[in-house]
């Protein structure tokens, strides 16, 4: 006689043990809340979970001028810093009208999505406006990018 179909509830087939049913979905609950928890978690993290600058997110490369500015090294061609007007050799001194005396700080500041930067350029003071989650800024550097 061939064997006979179990119904199936709950995943386990029906007359299963209550206690195994109740391990079971436990674990199932827990693997769950691990997957969700950690998405929320590394999503809360943000660009630092994945190694990335705020520089590096609008596509730019800073460095030190002095002890207490922050000159633009590098544009890349593909990305927030080239498209909001951003050019190698402006001085940042402000984002969001905070000033930015280190390339840390500007690095912080550059993690938002919407940027207002004031920079000297020359002898003049510019309001640049970047935008930086139209992409990751992480596009191809040239060899006229570089300052």
């Amino acid at each position: 006689m061939p064997p006979r179909h179990q119904r199936v509830r709950d995943g386990f087939p029906a007359g299963a043990d209550p206690d195994v049913r109740a391990i079971g979905l436990l674990a199932l609950f827990v693997i769950l809340a691990a997957v969700i928890g950690g998405l929320l978690w590394s999503r809360s993290l943000g660009l630092h979970a994945a190694g990335l600058r705020g520089s590096e997110r609008i596509g730019a490369t800073l460095a030190p001028l002095g002890s207490a500015a922050v000159v633009v090294d590098s544009v890349r061609a593909t990305g927030a810093a080239r498209r909001g007007g951003l050019l190698v050799g402006d001085v940042i001194e402000a984002v969001d009208g905070t000033p930015v005396p280190d390339v840390d700080a500007a690095d912080h500041a550059f993690l938002r999505q919407s940027l207002d930067i004031r920079v000297r350029r020359g002898k003049r003071e510019l309001d640049l406006h970047l935008d930086a989650g139209r992409g990751d800024g992480r596009g191809q550097q040239g060899p006229a990018d570089r300052g």
